[in-house]
């Protein structure tokens, strides 16, 4: 299963987000940082490990005719603990991003086949160095925002530019995080879109994902993962009934 995190257009915590969603997966699962403008994970959350690895590596190996699967293993981290949990560092610098352009179509198609469930975090949409690929081939695209106006005016149109990208597969939906004035009734009524959930406000935890360093124990019981957690397991299910619906 291939699970798409985008913004709407600001930055809501859309790496953050996807790393929670990581950590509570009950299925192996990669994480895969696929946002053109570069990734965060080895200065954050990875800090410490050695930064030879990730997609921008991976990309130099696709081009030189390398087996897209096995080379993907060479090039990911182990979150540690006994799951089978892994994450994909994303580029380095955004000009790597102009060689990985061509090569999004193949590392869609290998995430979408891969043995275990894949979550790809692609930033913001909407420009032209898009990783349009992972959103069309995506089995469910979340779009994260904050229950704010800022966030929400700005995800409007991104909305509805995924939905014509996706055609017929299912469209995408609304994930809130963080604090705001607007229910999830207000937001799914007024932008016309699904919101799935909306997890909590926990400065705490997130400063541990975003930044790797803080209490890291209270990381797995925080408010946070536990609403994760719960997300994770209705995400799951949610995409079993796509699947059911489309047959």
């Amino acid at each position: 299963m291939l699970t798409v995190l985008c913004s709407g257009g600001h930055s809501p915590g859309v790496t953050t987000t996807g790393l929670a969603l990581t950590l509570t997966w009950p299925r192996d699962v990669l994480f895969a940082e696929c946002d053109p403008a570069g990734g965060s994970l080895l200065s954050g959350y990875l800090v410490g490990q050695p930064q030879e690895r990730g997609l921008g590596e991976w990309a130099v190996q696709l081009r030189r005719g390398a087996d897209a699967e096995t080379v993907l293993g060479e090039q990911v981290y182990h979150l540690g603990g006994s799951e089978n949990r892994w994450v994909l560092p994303g580029l380095a610098e955004p000009a790597q991003v102009a060689s990985v352009q061509p090569l999004w179509p193949g590392i869609a198609d290998t995430f979408a086949a891969a043995p275990g469930d894949v979550i790809a975090d692609v930033g913001r949409v909407g420009g032209s160095d898009t990783p349009t690929a992972l959103l069309i081939r995506a089995d469910q695209v979340l779009v994260v925002a904050r229950p704010i106006l800022m966030d929400l005016s700005a995800a409007a149109p991104r909305l509805a530019e995924i939905k014509a990208l996706r055609g017929p597969r299912p469209a995408s939906r609304v994930l809130l995080v963080g604090a705001g004035p607007y229910s999830r009734k207000e937001v799914a009524r007024t932008l016309g879109a699904e919101v799935v959930d909306h997890l909590p406000h926990d400065p705490r935890a997130a400063a541990v994902l975003s930044h790797g360093a803080g209490n890291e124990r209270y990381v797995p019981r925080s408010l946070l993962l536990r609403a994760a957690r719960s997300l994770a397991e209705s995400l799951q299910d949610q995409t079993i009934r796509d699947e059911v619906t489309a047959r």
